[in-house]
């Protein structure tokens, strides 16, 4: 018992494949997991989460039918009949499945950190989606450890939120950013926030994010307005609100909240720019302002995009780009040039001059990606006798409609990996690192499992003590009576013999444990 976790941790280093060692002492894994010591257990806990995965049918096929639909039309009859007859079968789970279950969740309680983030995987990996629920708030209490135990449960909330919101809406105010929280922490908080935002509770979440916008920690500032943006693209209900609060931190003191929200309000404009002329004229009085290099490249990007919708602004602004073009950053120059090159194909009548002045600053432009763009603008936009017939499509290539940008939890490609490995934490495959298999279709023989019990002779005897039956009358076969006697005497003998050497063993093992275990 106190050894196992060291057996099972040398196995996982040596032979980690070879699940059929772990067949005949799987149960007593199980069974001894609550008595084995703490670090012990988050070893055994993550092997047998894998073998879970190897020897069990999966427990949430009942929600695998509706998937298996659209392939259905490209099967034949009887495939179809199969699958049918099997998703009607009820699930019923294995003995040893539900024993590993059963016997892992009194470690959620544990005072180790470690042990309980192990039995959160186990439960999130392979046990019915009904009861995952219950790691929720052992979860949580991990939050009021220290920092580095939260850094890691929080991305691992943060990893489950974006599939099961409901496990962890109850805790939402558990959630909340507080004041001593390390810039790390409020991040992945503010990520859980936006993960579990819906329609019931997102008023209050927004009034949360007011107050996070007025730190005085940049990088969360910044973060948080991002997080208001992502709200407004999941919830459609608020998208007005959130563009309308956007609009007001443009006016905000701090540069860096300013350049966050023109990010923010263009991505948001992409998906409706009809309806918010008005806001792409005031972000063009910004530029004038805004010194922060990718915000200034967002608004030219939005007036480029809407040069047709502001007719009489965007010919101004690029006249002002052109003025600043060569020292501005790459970035912006990269814009100014697309910004010129749209309004030549809009309204050639009053910027074709203005644009061929920036381009022949670009032709003479120290950064060679500048140079590049504006030989490749020169050539699809200026009709000249080496034009080919891409000229012709100029319009096509720099006035087609782009699509919306998706903002997506930065969490979601993670869940191919493992929760609580060195991989999820870096999002990227680590040395060593096991990947979890596939549900099998058909659960393996569990006969595997069972033990054979052999049962020794109840009595023996030792050597020279052997019962003699009640002495007869000596008859023929006398002298062959007395060599079976000392025959039977000395395999006796031997048993005896053997198994003190055994009982003598065991003890000096259970000394050599006792000494060298430090005491408690």
């Amino acid at each position: 018992m106190f050894y196992s976790g060291s057996v099972v941790m040398a196995f996982e280093e040596v032979c980690p494949d070879r699940i059929d060692l772990i067949h005949k002492n799987y149960r007593k894994l199980c069974n001894l997991l609550v008595d084995v010591e703490e670090w012990g257990q988050v070893v055994i806990i993550h092997m047998l989460t894998r073998y879970a995965r190897t020897q069990f049918v999966s427990p949430w096929k009942e929600d695998d039918g509706l998937e298996d639909n659209e392939k259905n039309f490209y099967e034949s009859d009887d495939e179809q009949k199969e699958k049918t007859d099997q998703r009607k079968k009820p699930y019923t789970m294995d003995p040893d499945h539900r024993l590993l279950i059963r016997n892992t969740k009194p470690l959620l309680q544990s005072r180790n950190a470690a042990v309980v983030m192990a039995v959160a995987q186990l439960y999130w990996h392979i046990s019915p989606k009904s009861e995952v629920g219950i790691i929720s708030k052992s979860l949580v209490r991990l939050l009021r450890s220290n920092r580095e135990v939260q850094y890691i449960v929080l991305q691992n909330i943060a990893t489950m939120s974006i599939q099961r919101k409901g496990m962890f809406e109850p805790y939402l105010k558990s959630f909340y950013v507080r004041s001593t929280d390390p810039t790390m922490i409020k991040t992945l908080k503010l990520e859980i926030l936006t993960n579990l935002a819906n329609e019931a509770n997102i008023s209050t979440l927004l009034r949360e994010f007011q107050t996070y916008v007025k730190s005085q920690d940049k990088q969360f500032a910044a973060a948080t307005i991002q997080t208001i943006g992502r709200c407004a693209t999941n919830i459609s209900e608020v998208t007005d609100t959130c563009l309308n609060g956007l609009v007001c931190l443009l006016s905000n003191r701090d540069e860096i909240v300013v350049a966050e929200s023109v990010v923010v309000i263009k991505k948001l404009l992409q998906m409706q720019p009809a309806q918010h002329g008005e806001i792409i004229k005031h972000m063009a009085k910004l530029l004038d302002s805004i010194t922060v290099p990718v915000a200034r490249a967002s608004i030219l990007w939005l007036i480029g995009e809407n040069c047709e919708r502001v007719p009489k602004i965007a010919p101004d602004v690029l006249r002002k780009m052109a003025k600043s073009f060569t020292s501005e950053d790459d970035l912006v120059k990269l814009q100014i040039l697309n910004l010129g090159a749209k309004l030549y194909l809009t309204n050639s009548r009053q910027t074709k001059l203005l644009t061929q002045y920036i381009l022949n600053l670009g032709k003479y432009d120290q950064n060679y990606d500048i140079r590049d763009r504006t030989r490749f603008i020169r050539q699809l936009i200026v009709p000249n006798e080496k034009s080919g017939a891409l000229s012709k499509y100029a319009k096509k290539i720099f006035l087609a409609q782009k699509p919306a940008p998706l903002l997506e939890s930065p969490f979601k490609d993670r869940d191919h990996f493992q929760l609580g490995t060195l991989s999820h934490t870096l999002n990227t495959k680590a040395t060593g690192y096991l990947e979890l298999s596939n549900w099998p279709e058909v659960a393996p023989d569990p006969s595997v499992r069972n033990v054979e019990v052999i049962e020794l002779a109840k009595e023996w005897t030792p050597a020279g003590k052997a019962k003699k039956e009640n002495p007869a009358k000596k008859f023929y076969s006398e002298s062959e009576e007395e060599e079976d006697s000392s025959d039977s005497s000395s395999d006796s003998g031997e048993v005896y013999n053997s198994l003190k050497k055994l009982c003598s063993l065991q003890l000096i093992c259970y000394a050599s444990n006792n000494t060298v275990r430090p005491s408690t």
